[in-house]
C-alpha cells in the first residue's frame, strides 16, 4: 500500500517507527542505490549498509523540519542520502587512505604517481569547495543542483520531486547557478 507523503510525514511525527518503516519499504532501495553509487569501491558494504541506516535515522531525528511546502519528503529524504553519504565517506576514509606503501605492495595494488596524488588531493578539495557552495544557496536550489547535475533529471522530473513548476526549477537553477559562478569564481 503506498501512502500519500502528507500521511507518511504524520506518521513520522505521530508514530515514528511506522513512519520509518514505511518509508524504507517505499525508498529503502532508492537509498541504497544512491549511498551505494557514492561509495562503491571507496567502502566496504558493511560500511555502506550502516551509513544507509544512518540515513534514514537522520530522516528521523529532522522529522519536525519536513516541509511539504518547500518540496516533497522524497526530494528530502534524497538530499539527506546525498549529503550523508558524503560526509560518512569524508570521516571513514582516514583510515582507508593511510595505508603504508609496504601494505599496498602487499595487496598487489599500484601506488600512484606524486601528480596523480596531487591532481586527486586538488580534486577533492574542489568538490568539497563544490559541495559548501551548493549548500549555501539553501533549500530547494541546492537541492535543484544536485538533481540536475549529480542525477541528470530533468527539469519536469526536479519539478515533480520538490513540488515546483517546471518553469519556477529553471529559474530557480539559473540563478543558482548565477550564484555559484560568483562564489566560486571564474572557475
Amino acid at each position: 500500500m503506498e501512502m500519500r507523503e502528507e500521511d507518511l510525514v504524520e506518521a513520522l511525527q505521530n508514530a515514528p517507527q511506522e513512519g520509518i518503516r514505511y518509508l524504507t519499504e517505499m525508498y529503502g532501495g532508492l537509498v541504497y542505490a544512491i549511498t551505494w553509487r557514492r561509495l562503491q569501491g571507496r567502502l566496504p558494504r558493511e560500511d555502506i549498509e550502516e551509513c544507509v541506516s544512518d540515513i534514514f535515522f537522520e530522516l528521523y531525528r529532522c522529522r519536525e523540519r519536513i516541509d511539504l511546502e518547500r518540496g516533497t519528503l522524497k526530494a528530502f529524504l534524497l538530499t539527506i542520502a546525498e549529503r550523508q553519504a558524503i560526509k560518512y565517506y569524508e570521516r571513514r576514509t582516514d583510515k582507508f587512505d593511510k595505508v603504508s606503501l609496504q601494505e599496498q605492495m602487499e595487496m598487489g595494488l599500484e601506488v600512484a604517481g606524486e601528480t596523480d596524488v596531487e591532481q586527486e588531493t586538488i580534486q577533492q578539495e574542489e568538490s568539497a569547495r563544490l559541495y559548501a557552495a551548493i549548500q549555501s544557496l539553501g533549500e530547494p536550489t541546492g537541492s535543484i543542483v544536485i538533481q540536475k547535475y549529480y542525477y541528470g533529471m530533468t527539469a519536469k522530473e526536479i519539478g515533480q520531486n520538490l513540488g515546483l513548476s517546471k518553469n519556477a526549477v529553471e529559474k530557480r537553477l539559473k540563478r543558482g547557478l548565477i550564484k555559484l559562478k560568483s562564489l566560486l569564481g571564474s572557475r
